[in-house]
């Protein structure tokens, strides 16, 4: 199930990311963002790898469609930008989906063995943490 709150809090954080690092960096800045923001919402949905890999995929999604029409705002609806801006937007959608799974994936991993539970590819299985099996023992 998608956690839309997660959804959102990653997108506009991989935004202000995007929009500040590239001005910062401007080759590599999109990419760390984006990388950022979806270790952040794997970070957040702390259910199962599969989870935190699609929303994050659903992030690098929304944040490259979102990019794409902030730069076709900002050079004020040319006709010109629209053949670049498709260009770019056939490249860079699929960068930031891999990157958001990738990111996705690694925040979950983090969330995971910081509180030493193990890592689940089913949605049904549970995870203990380790303090809760040392206790009842």
């Amino acid at each position: 199930m998608i956690d839309q709150k997660n959804i959102i809090i990653g997108t506009v954080l991989a935004l202000v990311l995007v929009l500040l690092l590239g001005m910062v960096l401007p080759l590599i800045g999109g990419i760390l963002a984006m990388i950022v923001a979806s270790i952040v919402v794997g970070y957040l949905v702390n259910e199962n790898v599969k989870n935190g890999a699609m929303h994050g995929a659903v992030v690098g999604f929304l944040t490259g469609v979102i990019y794409i029409l902030l730069l076709y705002v900002r050079y004020g609806f040319s006709k010109e930008i629209v053949s670049v801006l498709i260009s770019i937007y056939l490249l860079l959608i699929p960068i930031y989906i891999l990157l958001g799974l990738g990111g996705g994936i690694l925040g979950s991993v983090i969330k995971t063995r910081r509180y030493y539970a193990e890592v689940s590819e089913e949605s049904g299985s549970e995870e203990v943490p380790l303090e809760k099996n040392e206790k009842e023992e």
